[in-house]
């Protein structure tokens, strides 16, 4: 086990696994997402790491608030070797102290990803690897929609009274996009109530708490519009009869990612976010779920670069980012506004 990961780490891929020293790690717990994100993550990532390394991997899937919540609650004896967060996520549960520094040393692969893929804490140490990108914007049922939407206020049209879906606080899009909402009304992260009054203007059929969950309530048609991650999209897309349409609004769009954490250090952990981070991985993941890679040059189908959340001929540089910061500053007063007032008055 112990040559197998080394070659791993090395960047070199065995064909079956190397009999090692007895004691030798051979399984992992990982938390991941659920839906087709998840589906996506096992098929490229997680099911391959197991056929070159014979490593099991445990996934624990469930989204990301979940996932900081049981890290706490298991602080000091840790059930969890490896994480997936949503990036906002991730840098609010940075000041719990749950995530082990990463030694690049150990994870050769970090020379092949961008820069902004990188995350340090205030000392300097990596605590994050980002592996991938999307963009959200506003999805709709071009059969029922039938002037594409060109503003996020377009949401709040008659015709579409208890037909669209909005991401809630448990999804990483939600508190940045009351926010950004605030922000788009003259407010902010520290004025949220413009952002506030007007989404109790806004009749859901139904908030959800994952793009998966998203997707499902657009797929039964309870919903013809909405708020939706570009990756979610495109899933969606190929996954039904109806035509779907996405936009990002003339206001500008919000992008994050996701980000990879060591939650218990060792070989087979490391060998594992190594892997994330390899050309063959990312490939397959974006030819199938169409987020925009953090490995660099990787060569993809004109059908993939399309759909890349920072289009065929563009970088992440194009990307508007939330002040993640300042959400994750503020975030418990977000979120208390957001149960108070908005569900508040359903």
């Amino acid at each position: 086990m112990t040559r197998c990961l080394s070659y791993l780490l090395s960047g070199t891929f065995l064909a079956a696994l190397a009999v090692g020293p007895a004691g030798a790690q051979e399984s992992l717990v990982v938390a991941a997402f659920g839906g087709k994100h998840g589906q996506t993550l096992q098929k490229c990532v997680i099911d391959t790491f197991t056929a070159k390394t014979g490593i099991k991997v445990t996934v624990d899937q469930g989204v990301s608030s979940v996932t900081v919540a049981k890290l706490k609650q298991q602080k000091g004896n840790q059930s969890l070797d490896v994480i997936w967060l949503d990036g906002e996520v991730s840098q609010a549960a940075e000041a719990e102290g749950v995530f082990q520094d990463i030694d690049p040393a150990q994870v050769p692969n970090i020379a092949n990803i961008i820069p902004e893929a990188v995350h340090k804490n205030k000392d300097g140490k990596i605590t994050g690897l980002d592996d991938y990108y999307y963009s959200v914007g506003i999805v709709y049922n071009e059969d029922e929609v039938k002037q594409a939407p060109t503003s996020w206020f377009d949401l709040w049209k008659p015709e579409y009274e208890g037909l669209s879906t909005w991401p809630s606080m448990s999804d990483g899009s939600g508190p940045p996009m009351l926010v950004y909402v605030a922000e788009l009304l003259g407010g902010g992260v520290n004025n949220l109530k413009p952002g506030v009054d007007k989404m109790k203007e806004l009749e859901v059929a139904a908030y959800y708490d994952s793009g998966g969950n998203a997707s499902n309530i657009l797929s039964r048609k309870e919903a013809i519009i909405g708020v939706l991650d570009s990756g979610a999209v495109w899933s969606l897309a190929d996954a039904n009869p109806f035509k779907v349409g996405f936009t990002i609004p003339k206001e500008g769009g919000l992008a994050s990612g996701t980000r990879l954490h060591l939650i218990k250090p060792s070989e087979a952990a490391y060998a594992f976010i190594n892997h994330a981070l390899t050309s063959d991985a990312q490939k397959c993941f974006v030819e199938n779920y169409f987020y925009g890679p953090s490995v660099k040059d990787i060569e993809l189908s004109e059908k993939a670069r399309a759909r890349l959340p920072w289009g065929p001929n563009g970088s992440i540089k194009d990307l508007r980012f939330s002040d993640a910061n300042a959400i994750n500053a503020n975030r418990q007063e977000i979120v208390d506004a957001w149960n108070r007032d908005v569900l508040g008055r359903r």
